[in-house]
């Protein structure tokens, strides 16, 4: 199972299904882990949703993005969410992060910024290296990249975080569960 976290997440595959739910994500659909897993995203959203994320999904599902507002189907369920997707995230697996829909940028209950796109899993790894204390030299080494691919990795990981320093961009890809503590 997913971390147990403050930010809802989901892991679905190629046709949407959903795999895997974390604590938080039941919360905000208002259903329990096990009414959650095994069921299409689709099914979790308001008919008129369900067709909306069925005509993005081939996007999200190749290149990931971000839409919404989504209304919910379920009787708990705590209003309209933005849905983020990380595409590819494993061969046949998409990250899904729902956040609830406040009319401002998407960001989740706990005021943490949700960013338009997901540092790739290379953008992590080395994200994760850098907060072990790692300097670029030896993240280039380790992964066998020269100490500019390594720095190109960090800025773009940067850019889309929205950080202004690498200790930001750990920070914040740590607060959102991207990297572990």
């Amino acid at each position: 199972m997913i971390a147990n976290a403050t930010v809802a997440l989901l892991i679905v595959d190629d046709r949407c299904r959903v795999a895997e739910a974390n604590i938080a994500a039941s919360r905000i659909l208002g259903l329990g882990r096990g009414d959650v897993v095994g069921r299409t995203l689709a099914e979790l959203l308001m008919p008129s949703a369900a067709e909306r994320l069925e005509g993005v999904w081939q996007a999200f599902h190749e290149t990931g993005g971000h839409a919404g507002p989504f209304e919910l189907a379920g009787p708990g369920a705590s209003g309209p969410i933005d849905i983020s997707v990380t595409a590819q995230v494993v061969p046949g697996r998409h990250l899904v992060l729902l956040a609830p829909t406040n009319g401002a940028p998407a960001e989740h209950a706990t005021n943490r910024h949700v960013p338009k796109r997901w540092p790739t899993v290379r953008e992590r790894q080395i994200l994760a290296m850098l907060a072990s204390g790692n300097t670029d030299a030896d993240i280039a080494e380790r992964l066998e990249l020269s100490p500019a691919t390594v720095q190109t990795h960090v800025r773009n990981a940067k850019a889309k975080l929205g950080a202004r320093t690498r200790a930001q961009a750990v920070a914040m890809a740590m607060r959102g569960g991207l990297i572990a503590n």
